[in-house]
């Protein structure tokens, strides 16, 4: 090549942006032809990793800032993140994190569209480079003897087919490109490939943190090995993170929300878990599945085309665990400058071989990595496998001693060679680090031994955010019985309205049982003017959270507790006298407890009467603040107790009425109210209820709640074994679900999404009450739910109750 007059770059991706960058040096005009429309900046289809974590290495910084002179101060300046190695980093492998320190450089990060078009902008502004966008490369040109690429044919979106002739044309069209493919047309044997297939899938997201969280750190990457499961968690531009969940085999994130949100759970450090309780996502998962590193050794080939060099991916692809990719193409774009300084003779051999040179170290470092991973097949890379072994031990000095953990650092970072680590120097403080190591082992082995029956019953740390829950703190906790306790949570001044409260509704609890995800009801206790939000919990057989809260819950526990919420209730009716009853039984007082002091305290007229069943006198709950209400309101409030164990009133309460035995529905039901209120168990609750429609008291001045919190066995209304498309509208992102017309709605919709309003799941609570906005449902009747058929048939619904009938259906949850 003698004129340097024309080259073609095929592929704006990161490394067709680095290759025209040094080609400007060299030739008179580079034109750089990309598929995709490069005209905004965002997620194109070229880039299918785009959204998953990107870092420039700090090898690779420094290469972008010598190519492109003031790019780093430029991208800071637009948002994206420096971060400082091992001081504002977090390196986890195989369980040992790298000892912190400052390492005296910096990585940068952003998301790769941001990263991307800024980049491609100061490629476009070189004055003899050409972009040409949506147009397709489907083949090269040849001399007559096959010998020479003399160009490359391209095919416009909006145009004829043309052709770019060219002195040189570089293929950067990734690992999955066609250029082995033209050379093989052309005669040309392919290049051998050597690789480890290792089935990573990448799920991603973006997401915001609160401001301070995981102690400030920008990076943090965990990589598992049994299971071989992986976390990135990357600060990028406005203040947003990008969550990126890694897994191998059979074992790869799932997409579904709550599934997602469970998979980090069990990656991420205490630290990052807490920190994604509180996250808010920023847009859906995106999914990238990588089957296996390659590397095709052209520099091995003795017959190549002139004219033609290939670039980035299509020579080799790495891991994307260990963010090589955009360094390692700025390290083949150094040494095809250095090339073509050189000269045109046997370029393309010359630069495959200085091309391979800078791939190798990273390329040992991800295979080595990627062998020692439990399901990867090593037959034949034995020696791989036992320096893998040596790796993990490496990882361990480097989480003891800060010298081999900046080492370590900075040969992930490509700025050292693999073999920096057998430094004598080096090796000195391994081998004293080492005897440590064996010392914290033992020790780790002494304190995870298991007790003999000891395991988690509770766990107020659930899997991941959902909508409408916050971290309270307990403000405290009381013991009201010997099996139950009263909690009041601190509501901080930012989340105060949020938790405005209607006399009888209630919040939800939510965390982990042995590691599956549960929700449990209390109704909140007191007057609805009272500004406080307490509930009253009781020991329940096998319970999870009750047993918690009763033995365990302290003072400055952080639970997560949902709005409030149900429709168990009265609106006051301050300007008129009104009649109620209530008839509570054990919890059930909870909810009561609340519509009685609320109706007292703003209906000035109104008189209540209270049946509360108990076993005996010492299992009264919340019998002081019964007490303080009959004290305060003594003609207009009437107590009953009725005590089926021991009927002894306690020593010194003003307790007005006690009998001994069950409440009696029939008796109770005699009385002339305005309004009723039952809440306990289902058979005292069905029992009143009939007693009372027995009467012809109307279903609407009857309110019910059950304390009963499991799926209710119900028959199918319909032998229909056919689906229904269920939307789901009015609580977050719209959801689509296929329903079989014999199933429950909300049960179908929960395999897909955790975070739904729900937490009865039995009808009762009114939590999933939604409006059916089209399309048609069924509801099997019972009086006991908790609206009324006057609020079916006006197309309310509940969702935990409901089945499909058309074929499209739409429920918005609300009124």
């Amino acid at each position: 090549m003698t004129e340097r007059e024309h080259a073609v770059v095929l592929g704006a991706s990161m490394a067709g942006l680095l290759a025209a960058r040094v080609l400007s040096d060299s030739f008179a005009r580079v034109t750089l032809v990309e598929r995709d429309d490069l005209s905004v900046q965002g997620d194109r289809r070229g880039v299918p990793q785009g959204r998953h974590v990107h870092a420039l290495l700090a090898r690779g910084k420094r290469i972008f800032e010598e190519l492109f002179p003031g790019i780093t101060e430029e991208l800071l300046a637009d948002g994206a993140v420096d971060c400082r190695s091992l001081t504002e980093m977090r390196m986890t492998i195989a369980g040992h994190t790298l000892s912190r320190s400052d390492d005296g450089y910096s990585l940068l990060q952003a998301s790769r569209p941001f990263l991307e078009w800024r980049v491609r902008n100061r490629v476009r502004d070189l004055a003899n480079v050409t972009v040409v966008d949506r147009c397709s490369a489907v083949g090269l040109t040849v001399d007559a003897a096959g010998a020479r690429v003399t160009g490359v044919l391209v095919e416009p979106e909006d145009a004829p087919p043309r052709e770019f002739p060219a002195d040189l044309v570089v293929g950067c069209l990734g690992r999955h490109g066609p250029t082995d493919d033209w050379l093989a047309g052309l005669g040309y044997r392919r290049p051998d490939e050597e690789g480890v297939r290792i089935d990573m899938m990448y799920a991603s997201r973006y997401v915001r943190l609160p401001h301070g969280s995981v102690g400030g750190d920008k990076e943090i990457v965990v990589a598992n090995q049994e299971p071989a499961r992986g976390l990135a968690l990357f600060a990028v531009e406005d203040g947003m993170h990008i969550l990126t969940l890694i897994g191998y085999g059979n074992d790869h994130p799932p997409t579904n929300s709550e599934d997602w949100w469970r998979f980090a759970s069990s990656v991420a450090p205490p630290d990052v878990r807490e920190a994604l309780l509180d996250a808010v996502p920023l847009g859906e998962i995106s999914t990238y599945r990588y089957l296996a590193n390659r590397r095709r050794r052209y520099e091995r080939l003795t017959r190549f085309p002139e004219g033609l060099l290939v670039f980035g991916d299509a020579v080799c692809s790495f891991s994307p665990a260990f963010g090589q990719g955009m360094t390692v193409s700025a390290l083949q774009a150094l040494r095809l400058r250095e090339v073509l300084a050189a000269g045109d003779h046997d370029l393309a051999r010359r630069y495959f071989r200085a091309a391979a040179s800078a791939i190798d170290d990273a390329w040992a470092i991800t295979k080595l990595f990627d062998l020692a991973m439990p399901h990867v097949d090593t037959a034949g890379q034995v020696p791989s496998r036992a320096l893998g072994a040596l790796t993990r031990v490496g990882m361990a000095v480097g989480a003891r001693d800060a010298t081999v953990g900046r080492q370590i650092a900075r040969i992930a970072g490509l700025l050292d060679r693999p073999t920096a680590a057998l430094r004598p120097s080096l090796l000195g403080h391994g081998v004293t680090a080492l005897a440590g190591v064996g010392v914290d082992h033992l020790r780790a082995l002494r304190n995870t031994t298991p007790r003999s029956g000891e395991f988690a019953e509770f766990d107020p740390t659930p899997h991941g955010p959902a909508r409408g829950f916050h971290r309270l703190a307990v403000r405290s906790v009381v013991h009201d019985t010997a099996d139950s306790v009263v909690v009041e949570f601190d509501i901080p001044e930012r989340l105060r309205e949020r938790y405005v409260f209607a006399a009888g509704q209630h919040i939800v609890v939510r965390g982990l049982r042995h590691g599956q995800p549960i929700r449990r009801s209390y109704s909140l206790c007191d007057a609805a003017t009272s500004g406080r939000v307490r509930i009253a919990v009781k020991a329940q057989p096998d319970g999870a959270f009750s047993g918690f809260a009763v033995r365990e819950l302290t003072a400055g526990t952080l639970l997560h507790v949902s709005e409030p919420t149900g429709t168990f209730g009265t609106r006051p009716a301050r300007d008129r006298p009104r009649d109620h009853v209530a008839v509570a039984a054990g919890s059930g007082i909870t909810p009561v407890i609340s519509l009685v002091a609320t109706i007292l305290g703003v209906e000035p007229e109104s008189r209540v009467v209270l049946h509360y069943g108990s076993r005996d006198r010492d299992r009264i709950m919340l019998a002081r603040q019964v007490d303080d209400l009959l004290t305060r309101f003594p003609e207009r409030l009437r107590v009953t107790h009725h005590l089926s164990g021991r009927a002894v009133a306690p020593d010194g309460r003003t307790w007005g009425e006690y009998r001994h035995g069950r409440i009696d529905p029939a008796e109770v039901a005699k009385y002339e109210a305005d309004q009723w209120f039952l809440c306990g168990p289902k058979e005292l609750v069905a029992e009143t209820a009939l007693a009372l429609r027995d009467r012809g008291i109307d279903r609407s001045r009857i309110e019910t709640e059950l304390f009963e919190t499991h799926i209710p066995e119900v028959t199918p209304v319909s032998t229909d074994t056919g689906t229904s498309t269920v939307t789901l509208t009015g609580y977050g992102a719209d959801l689509d679900v296929e329903v079989p017309r014999t199933a429950l709605i909300l049960d179908a919709a929960l395999r897909r999404r955790e975070d739904l309003p729900y937490s009865c799941l039995g009808g009762s609570c009114g939590t999933c009450l939604a409006t059916v906005e089209s399309g048609r449902v069924r509801m099997e009747p019972d009086p006991l739910l908790a609206i009324t058929s006057d609020e079916i048939d006006r197309g309310l619904v509940l969702a935990c109750r409901a089945r499909p009938v058309s074929d499209e259906v739409t429920l918005r949850f609300g009124r």
